[in-house]
């Protein structure tokens, strides 16, 4: 069991991209600079919702099942100018829960209004419906991958839990694996200077990731992802 305070398992790459991510449905409001971390305060039907913990805004998943953990879903980071970590963070949460009660299904990539955007199909709905849209200039499977780590890496069979949309190297991750391919990704997208690393497996670049096993059964998923939980506690 993790502890309160989320650790992240590769150190961050402080970089921002300076190509615009647009979104037309998001207002662009100044965001709020938290000085310390706040206990998570939630309804009681709320299952996705934007944490700060330890400098970093996560996407938590908090299953019915389970109420005194938190599962981290993405830490996002800054990828284009306009939306930084926090309002990214809230809007991905935002969405996730208006789509949970649908049954979440899987995040895919596809388009809208001209733009590449990572959307998220569910049981009760036809469509994919956007999650972020991706900044421009950058690769709509990759930054899918990146900013939804934790669930991409789970979903390859590595131990993970709340990591960096962007990670610098690790002695953790072991050599050839999807988690030493996504840091070398994450540095050529920021423009750090590694060595070339092995193309991503097409199991990894062409298929869309399964949400299911990530969500408890209340939510219609397996719950078999849900194995490393944060205890949290709640505000008053």
């Amino acid at each position: 069991m993790a502890t309160m305070a989320l650790s992240s398992s590769a150190s961050l790459v402080n970089a921002q991209s300076n190509l615009p991510d647009l979104d037309p449905n998001v207002s662009r409001s100044e965001p709020s600079t938290p000085s310390e971390v706040s206990p998570i305060t939630l309804d009681g039907d709320t299952r996705f919702s934007c944490q700060y913990s330890q400098g970093q805004y996560t996407v938590m998943y908090q299953p019915q099942s389970r109420p005194e953990e938190a599962f981290p879903w993405a830490v996002p980071q800054n990828l284009g100018g306009g939306w930084d970590a926090e309002r990214r963070c809230v809007e991905i949460s935002r969405r996730l829960e208006e789509y949970r009660p649908d049954g979440l299904l899987e995040l895919q990539n596809s388009t809208e209004n001209g733009y590449n955007i990572v959307c998220a199909t569910t049981q009760g709905h036809g469509s994919c419906r956007i999650v972020f849209t991706v900044p421009p200039g950058q690769d709509p499977l990759l930054t899918r991958d990146l900013v939804f780590e934790n669930i991409t890496l789970a979903d390859g069979g590595t131990m993970t839990q709340g990591v960096n949309t962007f990670v610098g190297q690790s002695s953790s991750i072991r050599s050839g694996s999807l988690a030493e391919e996504l840091v070398n990704i994450g540095m050529s997208i920021v423009g750090g200077q590694r060595a070339s690393a092995p193309s991503m497996t097409p199991r990894s670049r062409s298929r869309a990731l399964s949400l299911r096993p990530f969500l408890d059964p209340s939510d219609g998923g397996t719950g078999e992802g849900l194995t490393r939980g944060v205890r949290i506690r709640r505000g008053r």
